[in-house]
């Protein structure tokens, strides 16, 4: 009896990829929140005096403000890029925390590059990650008009400057259950480690 299975998630060139990728996302954040302080880099003052942030990762959870003082963007690949990782924390080793794994997809990584999230789309996701440990996603959220979450690229900056900004809101629910949150007012603007 001859059984040829081909599973392929089993083949391992493809799992040593995924591994490394996941890797070298983890050992980047990591390194990058331990090079970076609490305090964002400015780039002078404003009329009042104060300083304004050169980089940034904010938006209103269910109505509450939360900075994400440790943020990075992290490509798969330099020199050809299929996936980047745009994640948020709210320090090194604070909760809640913010990750879009987003998929390359035509026109490209481009200025107004725009991501709808929802249990539609499989490919590309988000997860919110609260004090609780609760994780809220968007594979668990239904897709209508009303519910989901939208991310627009305003800038992607990869060659030189690198960095990507733009802006972010929408609804993201438990798994298990019902369960939502609601994030508005979302923008960022963070520099690309890799």
């Amino acid at each position: 009896m001859d059984i040829n299975v081909s599973l392929d998630i089993f083949d391992p060139p493809k799992i040593m990829k995924i591994l490394k990728t996941i890797a070298i996302a983890f050992l980047l954040f990591w390194h990058a929140g331990c090079s970076k302080s609490d305090t964002p880099t400015t780039t002078g003052t404003n009329n009042g005096g104060t300083n304004n942030p050169t980089y940034y990762f904010t938006c209103k959870v269910n109505g509450v403000y939360t900075d994400f003082k440790a943020m990075t963007l992290i490509k798969d690949d330099p020199n050809n890029i299929q996936q980047m990782f745009l994640v948020g924390q709210k320090s090194n080793t604070e909760l809640p925390s913010l990750t879009f794994t987003l998929n390359y997809k035509a026109p490209g990584w481009v200025d107004g590059l725009t991501y709808v999230l929802d249990e539609k789309d499989l490919n590309n996701f988000v997860e919110y990650k609260n004090t609780a440990l609760l994780i809220f996603k968007s594979k668990a959220t239904p897709a209508s008009a009303t519910s989901g979450l939208t991310v627009k690229f305003d800038k992607i900056i990869l060659p030189k400057d690198q960095y990507v900004s733009g802006t972010f809101s929408g609804t993201l629910q438990l798994e298990e259950n019902v369960t939502s949150v609601s994030i508005t007012e979302g923008k960022f603007k963070v520099q690309v480690l890799n």
